[in-house]
């Protein structure tokens, strides 16, 4: 797109300031948007209520000339985040995660039940009832949509913006996950039972976004070691479960081999035991290896959670632009 008049150079300067280059701005404004538009006073009110929006900018501080733009991002004393995580520097990825859920919140058909599982082991035998081999990325998520809890993905961002694993927050009373990692396979089911375990622990409460820009499941901060509780014991049945190799290191099929023997048996995902085999012996050149063998080219996790929430949401409700604006935030060319 050609900038063709000064009023939207002006405004493109502005929202450089907070860190969105024009060219990814482009990205999301409507089809239908032209430059021009925004020579009239008017126009460039509308041109800042539609990238207020999409950016979670105030869009007042858009179009009024003197005034700096102000992301909308989590109020610092409420903004949890974890110890090697500097102020600011993810402002922008929880920018989009807000205007993300913002959209998915207009049409998500869902409501929210009552009450969550407490207690991890009390959801894991819940989730397995139902017939499942193991609890799956496709189990879990699924049970997080039907129970009214929107899960994100956050695929498309400024080229120079950093951005958080996860991040579960509440907004208008409705708990929220947002997840980013790209690896296909088995990844994403431990984020998302993390991100899972802070919402059901109480850790979103009172305002309070949670950011993990880093998962780790070796962490010492303490809701963090709570969350990774959560999630192991919901995944595995076990709250400290590390899978190690008795012996000598494991070849890729016999990591494969032995991660379907025992997920069969124990009911655990054989992509959860493979890649917790990587982070507990550091191999993970195998545990990639066998990880994307035992997936055997069936969808990435990133296309069924792209699908899924797609599928959650009343898109009859939604205008076209918002569901361009969202798609494209979730990467979906890419899912």
């Amino acid at each position: 797109m050609t900038v063709t008049n000064e009023t939207m150079r002006h405004l493109y300067k502005k929202i450089k300031t907070v860190g969105y280059p024009e060219r990814y701005v482009n990205t999301l404004l409507p089809d239908w948007w032209d430059d021009a538009i925004a020579e009239t006073p008017s126009g460039l009110q509308q041109a800042s209520l539609i990238l207020g929006r999409l950016l979670s900018v105030q869009p007042e501080t858009l179009w009024m000339k003197d005034a700096n733009p102000v992301l909308v991002v989590p109020d610092g004393c409420k903004f949890k985040q974890r110890v090697d995580t500097k102020t600011h520097e993810l402002d922008i990825a929880c920018a989009l995660a807000r205007a993300a859920a913002r959209l998915v919140l207009s049409a998500f058909k869902p409501g929210l039940k009552s009450g969550f599982f407490p207690d991890a082991g009390e959801l894991r035998q819940s989730l397995l009832s139902s017939g499942s081999a193991w609890i799956g990325f496709q189990d879990l998520l699924s049970y997080c949509l039907e129970s009214g809890i929107p899960v994100i993905f956050l695929n498309h961002l400024p080229s120079k913006a950093k951005k958080m694993a996860g991040v579960s927050f509440e907004h208008d009373g409705r708990p929220i996950i947002v997840l980013t990692q790209v690896k296909p396979h088995g990844y994403l089911l431990f984020d998302l039972a993390h991100e899972l375990g802070h919402i059901t622990l109480g850790h979103t409460k009172n305002g309070a976004w949670v950011i993990d820009r880093k998962i780790d499941c070796d962490s010492d901060d303490e809701e963090e070691r709570d969350a990774n509780r959560f999630a192991l014991e919901l995944l595995t049945g076990i709250p400290e479960c590390k899978f190690v190799p008795v012996g000598r290191q494991l070849y890729q099929q016999q990591l494969v081999n032995a991660a379907m023997r025992l997920g069969e048996a124990k009911k655990i995902d054989p992509l959860h035991i493979v890649l917790n085999y990587g982070h507990t012996s550091q191999q993970w050149a195998v545990a990639s290896q066998a990880a994307k063998a035992i997936a055997n080219n069936e969808p990435t996790d990133q296309h069924i959670l792209v699908r899924s929430l797609l599928a959650a949401l009343d898109l009859e409700a939604m205008a076209e632009d918002d569901i361009a604006a969202l798609k494209r935030l979730m990467g979906e060319d890419g899912a």
